[in-house]
Parts: C-alpha cells; sequence; structure tokens
C-alpha cells in the first residue's frame, strides 16, 4: 500500500505577479486591483521586475507592462532569450499582436476583466484549482468551477495518462460520484458509477477496468470488504484500487492494506492531489 496523502481542502494560496517595466505607481496600481483578491482562496500580489533582470523563481505570473516606451524593445533584446516556463501576460492595445507565446490585456486596463484572466491563467497553465473539492459538505459545483473545468478540458497542456482509459467509482454519495465522474472526464476516461459494493463488484465481472476508486463507509458491504472481493477476481489481482473515506487514523490504512488497497486518499480531495495519485500508478504520456 503506497503512502497515505495528506487530503484537506487547499488553503488560501497567494500568487505572485511580476511586473515587468512597471514604474512605482504603476506597481502600487495593481497591488490596488489585486487588493479585492485578499480574502478569496486564490489572490495576487505584485511585484516589479526590472527589464534586464533574469526570470525570478519566486514570480508566479509575469505581466509586461508597455506603459514603459522603453519596455518593448528591451524585452525584445533580453528577456525573449530567457527561460520562462509559462506564457507571459502582455499589456497592449486591442489590436496588438502577440510577440511569443503569451497573453494580450487590452489597455486602458479593465480590472475585472484582468483578474479574470490571471484567475483562467492559475487554472489553465499553473494547474491550481480550488474551488472543487471532492467530498466537501456543500457538494454544489459553482458556475466558477465549471468554467475551471471547461479551461482544464480544453487546455493545451491537458494531462493524459498512459494505460488509463476506463475506470470504475464505488460511493455511496451521487454528489461525489458525479464529482469524480467530472474529474475522470477532464482526462478522457471513461468512467462508470456504482452506489454500493454489490453493484460495483457486479460491474466488475462485466467488463475490465484500469483503476477503482472505492469509498469505505457504504451501507450494506463496506469498502474493505468490497475490496476483498475485487481482488478475489482474476482479472483484478493488480489493477490499482484507490480507497476513498473520512477517515485517516493509521488503523484504517492498516485495514485497507491488508484488503488489497494500492491508496488510501482522505476525503476531501481537490483536483491536483486527484492527479497526483493517478499518476502514482499511470505515466503521463510523453515520459
Amino acid at each position: 500500500m503506497q503512502p497515505t496523502l495528506s487530503q484537506k481542502p487547499i488553503e488560501s494560496r497567494v500568487f505572485t505577479v511580476g511586473i515587468i517595466g512597471a514604474t512605482t505607481n504603476a506597481l502600487a496600481a495593481f497591488n490596488r486591483i489585486f487588493s479585492v483578491t485578499h480574502h478569496r482562496t486564490r489572490s495576487y500580489r505584485a511585484v516589479a521586475v526590472p527589464v534586464s533582470d533574469e526570470p525570478i523563481r519566486s514570480v508566479d505570473i509575469y505581466v509586461l507592462c508597455v506603459s514603459n516606451p522603453n519596455v518593448i524593445a528591451q524585452w525584445r533584446g533580453h528577456f525573449t532569450h530567457k527561460s520562462l516556463h509559462q506564457p507571459l501576460i502582455r499589456l497592449a492595445k486591442a489590436n496588438a499582436q502577440s510577440l511569443t507565446q503569451e497573453y494580450i490585456i487590452p489597455v486602458p486596463l479593465n480590472p475585472s476583466k484582468f483578474l479574470k484572466t490571471l484567475d483562467d491563467y492559475t487554472i489553465k497553465e499553473l494547474n491550481f484549482f480550488p474551488e472543487f473539492e471532492i467530498g466537501l459538505d456543500d457538494s454544489r459545483v459553482s458556475g466558477q468551477t465549471l468554467a475551471g473545468i471547461r479551461l482544464l478540458k480544453n487546455g493545451v497542456n491537458k494531462l493524459k495518462l498512459k494505460g488509463l482509459n476506463k475506470a470504475l467509482v464505488i460511493d455511496d454519495s451521487l454528489p461525489v460520484r458525479k464529482q469524480i465522474e467530472i474529474e475522470f472526464s477532464l482526462l478522457d476516461v471513461d468512467t462508470d458509477l456504482a452506489a454500493t459494493g454489490e453493484e460495483g463488484i457486479e460491474k466488475l465481472k462485466a467488463q475490465r477496468y484500469d483503476v477503482i476508486f472505492l469509498d469505505v463507509v457504504m451501507p450494506g458491504m463496506d469498502g474493505y470488504t468490497a475490496c476483498k472481493r475485487i481482488r478475489l477476481l482474476p482479472r483484478y489481482k493488480s489493477v490499482p484500487i484507490v480507497l476513498l473515506t473520512s477517515k485517516s487514523s493509521s488503523f484504517d490504512r492498516l485495514k485497507g492494506a491488508l484488503a488489497g488497497c494500492d491508496t488510501y486518499l482522505v476525503k476531501p480531495i481537490n483536483h491536483n492531489d486527484f492527479e497526483d495519485v493517478l499518476k502514482q500508478h499511470f505515466k503521463p504520456e510523453g515520459n
């Protein structure tokens, strides 16, 4: 049994936005815009980045501020040759053409649209997706969450895992089943759902699955018993089984290991941790 992931809702994260070529007044203006995000799970702070500087490891997002007339020329000659791990955001006139791989924000700046672009950027480029937590008491999927799901679904850097084509989710909670189904849909993985251990085992007998997500506390057959019975099926002796539970004691982990599960996740489970547990068993395509 692999080490249990420490699961809890993602705490508030502050993203550092490096403003390339900003004056002192411009930097203060950016921080005034970012001040409205300080109460959110995802917030921003602006720091100045001289045009001639090397990329800074602590900066999450780079914004090229074109209010300085010399910035474009200096940036063309220096910064484009430096290694940036993510695309740049550039403030420019609406009809400006992209110079490299970058996002263009029209000026004069609309603060709401600018923040929306940063939010989209953190989802699509930085894979930060805190709004969607599997197993939270509030299981509704918000409009913001669905927008994030669409971004991930259509993102150019979408994760694909070798050998993962079909999954089975066994959980008595309908919201949890649907939430995990959405997560698998982002990976283009076909997903079947079962509300009980008995129903899940019947599905397993009928067809082949590449991974099984299995709730522990269910009416009738619990997850530990279901896991033992699944391991008795010849085709499922080595297929990854991920136990889902709200418990996290060492005794529960031992019971899961003895039952034959591979990984033990404690709900609520966020998007990034969901992908991490799958990458323990399936390699990303291209690696």
